[in-house]
């Protein structure tokens, strides 16, 4: 998405856009809004918006040639309430500031928030207030929502990821059984129940053979008294793989989004 404004002139009665005065105030404000509300700005506004639920910002400095917006954490704002106008009070959690350790880190970040911010906050510090929640006036603060309850979107998605992950590793733990392998040797015996072979001997054929294999990670060595065997683990290779398929399709649906959209495959 694009974000382009329009800048519409209302000159005063009797004047018009080709008077020197207001064509000139007119291209200044056209230079003005190039440099302050680009689309990248807006951009950022909306993917925080889209990861946090809303985005929270102070317009920190304003003048007629500078425009400053400084971010503010979600997780420490809320917006329960609106003016007169309709717009939305910010309230911003003044612990935010106590997770700044150092005592210098956090003297400079109060010096780069508002006067009302950094006041309230050492207000709270001495116990001058009990409420961690100072409200940001609406001429400085201002908040996107994403959502009408200001939650992220793909919030649901979180419990339908981790499961896909889940999936992903219960997988490859089946793909590494499949190629695990026990040898067996089993050590004959004579008809009368008599050992072929002592213990001693026997210790010494399976030292032998767990020396041959030692160099595959994937082949363990069992030594008992029978035949000679090899025991392979199989599973449904299709079956996991369906698995896997229905785990990230419940993705896709918890989102309402069709899977073709972001699949590498498929018209």
């Amino acid at each position: 998405m694009k974000y382009a404004g329009i800048l519409i002139p209302n000159p005063i009665a009797g004047n018009e856009l080709s008077t020197p005065h207001v064509l000139k105030r007119y291209t200044q404000a056209l230079d003005y809004l190039e440099k302050v509300f680009t689309p990248e700005l807006f951009t950022k506004f909306s993917l925080r918006a889209l990861v946090d639920g809303c985005y929270y910002g102070i317009i920190q400095e304003i003048s007629k040639t500078d425009f400053v917006v400084l971010d503010l954490p979600a997780e420490y704002c809320r917006s329960n309430f609106k003016d007169l106008h309709g717009n939305d009070i910010i309230e911003f959690n003044v612990s935010y500031f106590n997770t700044i350790t150092d005592e210098k880190n956090r003297k400079q970040a109060l010096k780069i928030y508002p006067k009302v911010v950094s006041d309230y906050y050492y207000r709270y510090t001495k116990g001058q207030v009990t409420s961690v929640w100072v409200k940001i006036p609406t001429d400085i603060g201002f908040c996107f929502p994403f959502t009408d309850d200001g939650r992220p979107l793909f919030l649901d998605l979180i419990p339908a990821v981790m499961d896909y992950d889940e999936a992903v590793d219960i997988n490859r733990e089946r793909d590494l059984e499949e190629i695990r392998k026990i040898i067996v040797q089993k050590i004959p015996h004579l008809q009368d129940g008599a050992l072929l072979f002592e213990p001693d001997e026997a210790l010494e054929m399976h030292a032998g053979a767990v020396g041959m294999m030692k160099g595959n990670k994937n082949i363990s060595v069992l030594t008992t008294y029978a035949d000679v065997d090899a025991v392979v683990s199989k599973t449904s290779s299709e079956a996991s793989t369906n698995a896997l398929e229905k785990s990230l399709q419940n993705v896709y649906s918890r989102a309402s989004v069709s899977g073709q959209l972001f699949a590498p495959t498929g018209s």
